[in-house]
């Protein structure tokens, strides 16, 4: 199900708990409900402490999307933002976002591995075990996952953790988040044409441009004009804003 979001784009609870509660009056079994901490497109924060309240109680798992909103836990004056967050099942978070890491560097966390080696592992013969090799460790890390053979991604978040220490990457996100606000202060003297859209709690600033001459409710109209303007600026190679 997709639940629906109030004017802060957070999930509203009070249908969140509706949902579930039909589900089981239908005989379904409710197993997960994934929370956002900044949406790629707005930036949005749901209320983590509430819907882990809710997992717990219903039994479900709670997983949270923290793509790249997350890392705001670095930055103190934001951090508020994702309470709750230690409460998941599992998180998941990009490494090649917000701290910089070159791409492709993702990571999910999972609160009992075991989850991973009952759903991953695999012992074909030419995979068997040796205990002379085990040593210590009991993990063997392709039963954690999908990929058998893989890149030693970690390789690179290592070094760059230990080339600028987590508190100067929180400084980073957080300067981001005042250029943000940066633009925005921008965007405000012209406010007429320009619709912002609010809030504006991390680095995404979502405006469009809604002309005097075209009619505000004509929303087709203003579509083509926003999506002609974002061609026009990419064209020129002074920006690459999103659509």
């Amino acid at each position: 199900h997709l639940i629906p979001v109030d004017d802060n784009f957070r999930i509203k609870i009070d249908h969140l708990k509706a949902t579930i509660q039909n589900d089981r009056d239908k005989g379904f079994v409710p197993f997960c409900i994934i929370g956002n901490t900044g949406t790629v497109n707005t930036g949005a924060f749901d209320n983590l402490q509430e819907i882990s309240s809710i997992a717990r109680a219903e039994n479900i798992w709670f997983h949270v999307d923290g793509a790249f909103g997350s890392f705001a836990i670095l930055d103190p004056q934001r951090r508020h933002l994702v309470a709750g967050i230690d409460q998941a099942d599992s998180l998941a978070f990009d490494f090649h976002k917000w701290l910089h890491c070159p791409y492709d560097a993702g990571c999910v966390l999972v609160r009992d591995y075991t989850y991973l080696e009952s759903t991953f592992s695999t012992t074909p013969p030419y995979l068997s075990k040796s205990d002379q090799y085990s040593g210590d460790n009991k993990h063997w890390f392709f039963n954690l996952g999908l990929e058998i053979s893989r890149s030693f991604r970690a390789l690179k978040v290592c070094f760059t953790v230990k080339e600028h220490g987590i508190v100067k990457l929180g400084q980073k996100i957080a300067e981001n988040c005042e250029q943000a606000q940066y633009l925005v202060s921008l965007l405000e003297k012209n406010e007429h044409p320009i619709h912002i859209i609010r809030p504006v709690s991390l680095n995404i600033v979502n405006f469009r441009f809604e002309p005097n001459e075209f009619h505000k409710t004509d929303n087709e109209l203003n579509d083509m004009f926003n999506n002609q303007l974002l061609a026009d600026i990419h064209t020129s190679g002074i920006a690459f804003p999103s659509s």
